[in-house]
């Protein structure tokens, strides 16, 4: 008997693949999703199924993805650092029911919504993410941000709420960036971003 064949018959080593396989790799078939080049550096908590993660985004160690009942999608080319935390649910207060009690099917409809990481997106480390959020494209999050509502594309966004401090570019910047990275139809208009701009100066 060769020796591969003595390692592929010992229980100890079946077990630590099983381990690893199950618990710390990111095994395609277990997700909504995982397209090329996706890096997820182990230890991770994740309900597998519904998240999706399109081409060539890295997520750091101790990340917390609890999405049981809505989706998590990153749209791509996302770095991510260590200690994400997504939750896309709420919990809930019933009348006349401890909340150790309530469960997903006592929710009232609305709970749980999907959360979104657009592309192009560098995520610092412990940022929390909640439940219906929205990153924009281009988006730089702060270290141990608290992201409760949905921050606008190419914005930098920090604290606990997170807000957004300014945009990472001009709008002329970011127009260069969009046409060298973008197909037209995908671009962002002037006239969008230029509304962004105005609603951070006031």
């Amino acid at each position: 008997m060769s020796l591969i064949q003595n390692i592929k018959g010992n229980h100890f080593v079946r077990g630590l693949w099983r381990l690893w396989t199950s618990y710390f790799s990111a095994c395609p078939s277990k997700f909504g999703y995982l397209g090329e080049n996706v890096r997820i550096t182990p230890p991770y908590t994740m309900h597998l199924e519904n998240i999706f993660i399109y081409d060539n985004v890295g997520i750091g160690p101790n990340s917390f993805i609890s999405t049981p009942n809505a989706k998590v999608v990153f749209k791509g080319h996302t770095a991510v650092a260590e200690g994400l935390t997504i939750h896309s649910g709420n919990h809930a207060r019933i009348i006349g029911k401890y909340v150790s009690d309530i469960t997903d099917a006592d929710k009232p409809k609305g709970y749980d919504s999907n959360v979104t990481i657009e592309e192009d997106v560098w995520i610092g480390s412990n940022v929390t993410i909640l439940s219906g959020v929205t990153i924009g494209r281009g988006c730089t999050i702060a270290a141990q941000a608290v992201c409760n509502r949905d921050i606008p594309p190419y914005c930098i966004a920090g604290g606990v709420p997170a807000r957004v401090i300014k945009m990472y570019w001009s709008v002329q910047q970011i127009l260069e960036h969009e046409q060298k990275l973008y197909p037209l139809e995908q671009r962002l208009s002037r006239e969008y971003l230029e509304q962004i701009h105005q609603s951070l100066v006031r």
